[in-house]
């Protein structure tokens, strides 16, 4: 097993999660896992997602027929040892334990704007 702290940089979820989130994977666990792990503790917290117009995290952030972040998404992973762990151009590798991961779902990068997938 390996933790992942995940932090999200937004106001309706930073509000209830400012520090981030411990999250607990199993020993291969990616960011994608890491994300899906973070929407059911959100789900959990607040009973259904916070952000209007979206129904989970991960449909916030995640493009799932290309498999990827969305463009205005910005995505970080590090550890101490590591300061850049490339996870925008492979989300499903396996991430190191005490990884932290932050996503910023809106307004991270200055990129053309993708509508989000329901």
């Amino acid at each position: 097993m390996k933790t992942i702290t995940l932090i999200v940089r937004h106001t309706e979820i930073g509000r209830f999660f400012p520090d981030g989130a411990q999250i607990v994977l199993d020993d291969n666990a990616s960011a994608l896992d890491a994300v899906k792990a973070m929407a059911e503790k959100i789900k959990k917290t607040f009973g259904k997602f916070p952000v209007k117009g979206f129904e989970s995290l991960l449909q916030m952030v995640y493009h799932p027929h290309e498999c990827r972040v969305y463009k205005q998404v910005a995505i970080q992973a590090y550890t101490r040892s590591k300061p850049f762990i490339n996870v925008r151009n492979n989300l499903k590798m396996s991430l190191p334990n005490d990884t932290t991961l932050i996503l910023i779902p809106q307004g991270g990068c200055t990129t053309d704007w993708e509508e989000p997938i329901k």
